[in-house]
């Protein structure tokens, strides 16, 4: 599946005001067609194709995204609600499987995939509650996990899963890692002149956080890391011009 076989249906997300933001894979593939140059997406198999699509979201908005594609044609089978095994580092999720036609009318089989949070991201309050980090980014008329966030996802993803199965992560990392200096550049842009107000600092800061401390730092290759890296200062230096000055005197 495509990101183009669900974008109707998170598209009407909108008209519900529902809460959620596209994560994974099909989100990577998104950013790449958004802010890579022609000449840089041909290195990669774009768009980027996956066996389900990942969304966080409440058990609520997960199911609204699952009426919209009920709506338009797709059939929905029974949810399983997976429990993590280790609660601490993962958080509790639901797998609705469907089945879509695509444009030739063949019948697939996919899952959506509804997380309550992002392991390496999000973390657990005392009284149970998921403290959400990273920007749901609205792109087009869908929101999208703010790519630093998504490679620090990335980064869990490379870190836990055995040889070889983490090989797509790789890829998508390596993608973001050409994805995010354009991304703070734009919105820097975009915050300079008051088209946005939103400032990458907070983001890229957590990410930078995780790129210079172990065991992360050695996840991407060098090249990939300094590059983004050298983004994030951006951001910082930017953020750090844009405090008020205090005085002295008061």
């Amino acid at each position: 599946m495509t990101l183009r076989d669900f974008k109707p249906a998170l598209e009407a997300m909108l008209e519900t005001e529902s809460v959620y933001c596209l994560v994974g894979g099909l989100a990577v593939a998104q950013w790449a067609e958004a802010l890579l140059a022609p000449s840089t997406r041909e290195q990669f198999e774009l768009p980027i194709s996956s066996k389900d699509i990942d969304i966080r979201a409440s058990k609520s908005d997960a199911m609204m995204f699952v009426k919209n594609l009920q709506e338009r044609g797709a059939t929905a089978q029974t949810i399983c609600k997976r429990i993590p095994k280790d609660p601490t580092t993962s958080f509790p999720s639901i797998a609705i499987p469907i089945q879509l036609r695509d444009p030739d009318g063949v019948i697939i089989s996919t899952t959506v995939e509804a997380l309550s949070g992002m392991s390496l991201l999000d973390s657990t309050l005392p009284d149970g509650r998921v403290s959400i980090q990273g920007s749901p980014m609205r792109y087009g008329q869908i929101y999208l996990l703010d790519p630093c966030s998504l490679l620090i996802c990335k980064l869990n993803a490379i870190h836990t899963r055995p040889p070889g199965e983490s090989d797509n992560d790789s890829k998508h990392a390596t993608i973001l890692s050409l994805v995010i200096p354009s991304f703070i550049q734009r919105t820097l842009d975009r915050l300079n002149s008051k088209k946005d107000k939103y400032h990458p600092f907070k983001d890229s800061e957590r990410l930078a956080g995780f790129l210079t401390k172990e065991p992360w730092s050695g996840l991407i290759p060098q090249k990939e890391k300094e590059r983004v890296l050298k983004a994030c200062h951006l951001a910082k230096l930017d953020w750090e011009r844009r405090k008020p000055t205090k005085n002295p005197d008061h």
